[in-house]
């Protein structure tokens, strides 16, 4: 099954709720895996691989949503 990854990515150094604002916009990528607990260990293996700190992944109603970090 593929699915769509909608990532919302912190820039580095800033916390969630703190002054500075909400994640950047989202960003898009697809993700093929044979079960639904695959596609999520796919995606946490894409963005650990791209450099990012995973704060979350969920199943929304189009695909999964992703929140990050930037690494520093």
């Amino acid at each position: 099954m593929k699915r769509i990854v909608n990532l919302f990515v912190l820039p580095a150094g800033r916390a969630p709720g703190a002054p500075g604002g909400p994640p950047e916009p989202a960003k898009e990528f697809s993700v093929e895996a044979p079960t639904l607990d695959q596609l999520r260990e796919v995606t946490r293996t894409r963005l650990i691989a791209d450099g990012y700190r995973v704060r979350s992944i969920s199943f929304g109603p189009r695909g999964l949503i992703a929140y990050a970090e930037e690494r520093r």
